[in-house]
């Protein structure tokens, strides 16, 4: 027959804890947990993007009611990890051996990733220069939570040899990077000065100005009336004399600089005008270098030769020279007057001398005629 519990009983299991059932066997009460521990934890750090931490990262365990069994160490973690993160867990019992457990995963990344390469948009315009504006993509590495996006920039100056461009990285983490990459980079044109034709009895010398002595300078020539105008110099030079001139023409020379970027300089030009006037016929009366040589063909045998020269009507000047060919003066004396080679429109015979210049016998070699023009 079984006993009833004591009214005593009865009282102390109305005031025990709700977290406790009471087992009566034989008259014995006995206590069993009901409730696990609660195990809980901090962290302390500096928190970056995506959960990752960017700092070291310190975890305190707090276990209630309950003793820990396993882990539950409080420790700092001072290592970045993989993107598997470092696996921190906690395990408990109470003093009736109720289990209880958590965890948790802590991904730590405090290196910035590195920029490792500047993609350009082109390739360089001339000779390992950029002459316009260029647009970089960045990118790089991370090994730890990975790269989430790089940046881009333009550069477009100042000129320098030895520009460089900036750009960055970021990771997962918000750790970021930056790093310069070299380039060369000129916009600038250069620019021609002081160009110059000095007419020689068998050259032309042509003098300019470039903004830097390394600029390569092109020069073409055209005569005149003649469309064709070949390339006659080619470097980085101050002058050129131009050897292949032909007598009697006219001569316009065209140059255009450009430096090490490729840049081109406006086209300059310069007229040469003959030295040299000959008898030659052309499609154009020449305009004439200052003191101009009138010079013919000789003739074989000819001991002299008579020059007679004309502005307008009027006859100004005879000579009798001995070579064929005659130097005008800038100014002179003939047939008691003075004359001088002003701006005019002028027209020159030439006969050869035949025996003795007291003969006054002479055979026509031509005529021609040059202009002198405002200097």
């Amino acid at each position: 027959m079984r006993r009833s519990p004591s009214p005593l009983l009865r009282r102390i299991a109305t005031r025990v804890p709700l977290a406790l059932a009471l087992l009566v066997v034989s008259g014995v009460v006995i206590a069993s947990a009901a409730a696990a521990p609660v195990i809980t934890y901090t962290l302390s750090g500096t928190l970056g993007d995506n959960g990752w931490y960017r700092s070291n990262v310190r975890i305190v365990w707090v276990v209630t009611d309950g003793m820990a069994t396993s882990g539950c160490v409080s420790t700092t973690l001072l290592f970045d990890t993989d993107s598997k993160g470092s696996d921190q867990s906690c395990s408990a019992t109470d003093i009736n051996s109720v289990p209880a457990s958590n965890s948790v995963t802590i991904r730590i990344d405090k290196t910035a990733p590195l920029v490792t390469t500047a993609a350009p948009a082109r390739a360089p315009d001339y000779h390992g220069w950029y002459n316009h504006p260029v647009a970089f993509s960045f990118s790089g590495t991370d090994g730890g939570s990975g790269i989430a996006s790089c940046s881009q920039a333009t550069y477009g100056g100042p000129d320098n040899g030895s520009a460089a461009v900036g750009g960055s990285c970021r990771d997962k983490a918000g750790n970021t990077g930056s790093n310069a990459f070299g380039l060369s980079y000129d916009a600038t044109a250069p620019a021609l000065s002081k160009v110059e034709v000095a007419s020689r009895a068998a050259s032309a010398l042509v003098h300019w100005q470039s903004t830097s002595p390394a600029d390569t300078i092109v020069v073409r020539r055209s005569a005149r009336g003649n469309k064709a105008d070949p390339t006659v110099f080619r470097g980085a030079a101050s002058s050129f004399a131009d050897k292949k001139i032909q007598r009697g023409l006219e001569y316009v020379y065209s140059l255009q600089s450009y430096d090490q970027a490729g840049n081109a300089s406006k086209v300059v030009s310069a007229v040469a005008l003959p030295k040299v006037l000959t008898l030659r016929k052309t499609p154009y009366t020449p305009r004439a270098a200052a003191n101009p040589v009138l010079r013919w063909d000789a003739v074989r045998g000819a001991t002299y030769y008579h020059v007679q020269l004309f502005r307008g009507k009027k006859r100004i000047l005879a000579a009798w020279p001995s070579t064929n060919e005659l130097t005008l003066p800038a100014a002179w004396r003939w047939a008691g007057h003075r004359y001088k080679l002003g701006p005019a429109r002028y027209r020159w015979y030439v006969w050869e001398g035949i025996g003795k210049r007291s003969f006054a016998r002479y055979r026509t070699l031509g005529r021609a005629a040059f202009i002198v023009p405002r200097r």
